[in-house]
């Protein structure tokens, strides 16, 4: 009975992803998923919060209405533009990566600021700062720099 066998793909072109892209992509991942989600509860329940804002804070309602959206925008814009960064990530783009380490570092600063005027840490804004801790870690590290070209390469 003759032995067939099919030939091996060649992967020497395509290099196997490491591991602290793997892990960028999660933490991006969770992170957009968690603010796109809240944000989608947010706007969902908009009158609601702004009914909360003005009862809380005596406040009129297009003071409310304005807090509201401030607290909305900047957090639905980062989930974007992370879920962007870990759909293209994989495929070695490198404005994928400067785009997610940019959106990180920045919802991990937003989310220190929130802490401190709080003065008080939620187990999310403790969620938050963790994967975004792990994001940029993750996307700082040689191995990724080594995976993803450099955005000279491309130009």
């Amino acid at each position: 009975m003759p032995n067939s066998e099919l030939p091996a793909e060649d992967t020497s072109a395509a290099p196997s992803m490491p591991t602290s892209v793997r892990v960028a992509i999660v933490a991006m991942g969770v992170l957009a998923a968690l603010l796109l989600l809240s944000g989608g509860l947010l706007w969902y329940g908009y009158d609601t919060a702004v009914e909360t804002v003005m009862e809380s804070s005596n406040a009129s309602r297009s003071e409310a209405t304005r807090f509201v959206t401030l607290s909305l925008v900047p957090y639905l814009a980062l989930g974007l533009l992370l879920a962007l960064s870990a759909w293209f990530l994989p495929r070695r783009q490198p404005w994928a990566r400067w785009l997610g380490l940019a959106a990180a570092t920045l919802l991990g600063l937003l989310t220190v600021f929130n802490v401190v005027v709080s003065g008080g840490v939620t187990f999310y804004s403790l969620l938050v700062l963790v994967l975004s801790i792990a994001a940029v870690t993750s996307l700082l590290a040689r191995t990724t720099t080594d995976y993803v070209p450099s955005l000279r390469a491309r130009a």
